[in-house]
């Protein structure tokens, strides 16, 4: 998203008096209204489509709403997220949550961080094709980025499903995140990876705000960046 670019109003993602769409989910039901369907479906199509060379799902069509959409939007709704924020999608893959997000609240601005460059290719292709102006796409490891003046510390807000072990997820985010920011991630057993992520100097709050929605808080500004070895 080019810097100045317009703020788009976005309606409420968890109002229920909006649209006729209901998506359910543990944490909040939200509806959707008639753009927002016809987007999500148009990438839910294209998904299908460009998975059958890429591999960027194993979730089959029929359950690709349910999947995609519907927990993406229950973690949305768990975050709560301020209008104007700045939202990091790490292993974005295929898009979930990111591109669901940034269709159900254009008011954020979404970088969608993916290293391996043909899914990188996909994600730059989908924003295109739903003319989402809120997403950026970084084809650059998340290790990277934190070390990175122009990225670290630079986002209130990171997302994730299924990138990495919830510890390892923590050390990739902590870097990304302001003071204060948080770390919204949907896993398999929110309150095993709670306990198992543990904490540090940096590291704040850690809870399970759903079955499978781990947030965790950074503290303060002490992080390092994430370097291998």
């Amino acid at each position: 998203m080019a810097e100045g670019a317009p703020v788009r109003e976005s309606p409420a993602p968890c109002d229920t008096h909006r649209g006729s769409d209901t998506v359910s989910g543990g944490v909040a039901t939200t509806s959707t209204n008639s753009d927002q369907r016809r987007l999500l479906d148009r990438y839910l199509d294209e998904l299908e489509l460009w998975n059958r060379r890429l591999n960027l799902t194993t979730v089959a069509r029929g359950q690709a709403w349910d999947r995609h959409v519907g927990e993406s939007v229950e973690l949305l709704c768990a975050a709560a997220l301020p209008g104007g924020w700045r939202v990091a999608d790490l292993g974005s893959g295929g898009g979930v949550p990111g591109v669901v997000i940034a269709v159900m609240r254009p008011d954020l601005a979404v970088t969608l961080v993916e290293a391996d460059r043909r899914k990188a290719g996909f994600l730059v292709h989908i924003a295109g094709l739903l003319e989402l102006g809120n997403v950026t796409v970084a084809a650059r490891r998340a290790e990277e980025m934190g070390g990175d003046p122009a990225h670290r510390e630079g986002y209130d807000a990171v997302v994730s499903r299924a990138a990495a072990p919830p510890p390892l997820l923590v050390r990739l985010s902590l870097p990304l995140l302001r003071p204060g920011g948080t770390l919204w991630a949907l896993v398999a057993n929110a309150q095993g990876a709670a306990c198992d992520v543990g904490g540090d100097g940096t590291v704040g709050a850690s809870r399970a705000v759903a079955p499978g929605i781990l947030a965790v808080e950074k503290r303060g500004p002490d992080a390092g960046a994430l370097t291998e070895g």
